[in-house]
């Protein structure tokens, strides 16, 4: 299967936010263990490429680089394995070279013309960032009602009680940080674990319930 078949297959991007490699890795794994498969590492501190390294080592997750803001930076996470990259913002040139290297690349947008304008530049994905600041997952859905060809991934403001709304209004992926792991340096495995948990339960009884309807 595909990078991009299987994130669309798993749906969850736990976003690892953190001020170093330990924690980072920390959050990662307690994510992994309560059965989120996709993970992004964002380049919020030194030393992102050693954890998406050692996080590739489990081949049923699939790993990526997030808060990538130039060629540089997208050179450095795929060269440590990343399968893809995220950006907050839309860059050419950084959508070119991922394409280059058979790496998914998920580009930022905010407006129709910016989520357009990403499209056509070749970005694989089209994140939505912040989706709180425009009216969540109804915008996604006037989106979606309007340029359905585009797969979008929906972050900022996706919550544990709320991301499957986003999925049901077109978002091909969403992607949850603070609400998952924590804000203001408060990083906890056992509680990440279990919100991690409770994501995958409600996302496995959802897939139950349109697999029956």
């Amino acid at each position: 299967m595909k990078t991009i078949e299987k994130m669309k297959n798993y749906k969850v991007v736990a976003v690892i936010r953190a001020d170093n490699s330990l924690n980072a890795k920390k959050l990662a794994e307690a994510c992994i263990q309560g059965g989120i498969r996709l993970i992004e590492v964002t380049f919020s501190f030194s030393g992102v490429e050693g954890v998406i390294a050692d996080i590739i080592d489990n081949k049923d997750v699939v790993v990526g680089a997030g808060t990538v803001l130039d060629v540089d930076m997208a050179r450095s996470a795929i060269d440590s394995g990343a399968g893809f990259i995220v950006s907050p913002h839309t860059d050419s040139k950084i959508i070119k070279f991922a394409k280059s290297k058979k790496v998914v690349v998920i580009s930022g947008a905010l407006s129709s013309s910016e989520i357009v304008n990403a499209w056509n530049f070749g970005a694989d994905i089209v994140k939505i960032f912040p989706i709180k600041s425009v009216g969540g997952s109804s915008y996604v859905k006037a989106i979606k009602d309007t340029l359905p060809f585009i797969e979008i991934m929906t972050t900022g403001g996706v919550r544990v009680d709320n991301f499957i709304d986003f999925i049901v209004a077109g978002s091909s992926l969403v992607g949850l940080s603070s609400d998952l792991i924590g804000g203001d340096d408060l990083f906890d495995y056992e509680t990440t674990c279990r919100r991690a948990e409770r994501i995958s339960e409600k996302l496995s009884n959802f897939e139950k319930e349109i697999r029956t309807n």
